[in-house]
C-alpha cells in the first residue's frame, strides 16, 4: 500500500509516468521474488554493480551471476519501494529487500537506452542501518 501511494505522486510528474511504473513494479517483483532470471534481462550491456562492500562495473552476464549469487546467500522474502524519482530519461528506485539473513538498502538506477526502453544501469544493495 504504502509503495502505490509513492507512486502516485511521482507518477504525475514523470514525462512517461505509466511506462516507468510499470518498469519499476516489475523490477521489485522481481527482486522480492529472488528471480534473477526475470531481473537480468532489464540490465545494460554493463552495469554499475556494488553488492554490500563490492563495487564493480561489469557486463549484464556477470552482473547476473552476482546478483544471483546474493540471492543464494540471502533469500529474499520481501521488498518495498520507498522512493521514486527522476526526470526525462533517467529514473531511480529505492527500497527495502527483507531476507531470511536481514535488511538491505537497494537502489536501482533506469536510463533509456538506444532503442527507447529503459535498462538498469546501476544497482546497488547494501546492508540496511
Amino acid at each position: 500500500m504504502i509503495a502505490g501511494a509513492l507512486l502516485l505522486p511521482w507518477a504525475a510528474a514523470a514525462a512517461n509516468p505509466n511506462h516507468v511504473v510499470e518498469i519499476f513494479k516489475e523490477v521489485s517483483n522481481n527482486l522480492k521474488s529472488g528471480n534473477t532470471d526475470k531481473l537480468s534481462p532489464r540490465f545494460a550491456s554493463f552495469v554499475d554493480l556494488w553488492i554490500l562492500a563490492t563495487e564493480q562495473a561489469c557486463s549484464a552476464q556477470q552482473a547476473a551471476a552476482a546478483v544471483d549469487e546474493f540471492f543464494l546467500q540471502h533469500k529474499p522474502t520481501k521488498f518495498t519501494m520507498l522512493h521514486l524519482g527522476g526526470k526525462g530519461n533517467k529514473h531511480y528506485g529505492i527500497g527495502l529487500l527483507t531476507t531470511v539473513n536481514g535488511k538491505f538498502r537497494v537502489t536501482v538506477f533506469l536510463l533509456v537506452n538506444e532503442s527507447n526502453s529503459y535498462e538498469i544501469q546501476q544497482l546497488r544493495i547494501d546492508n540496511e542501518h
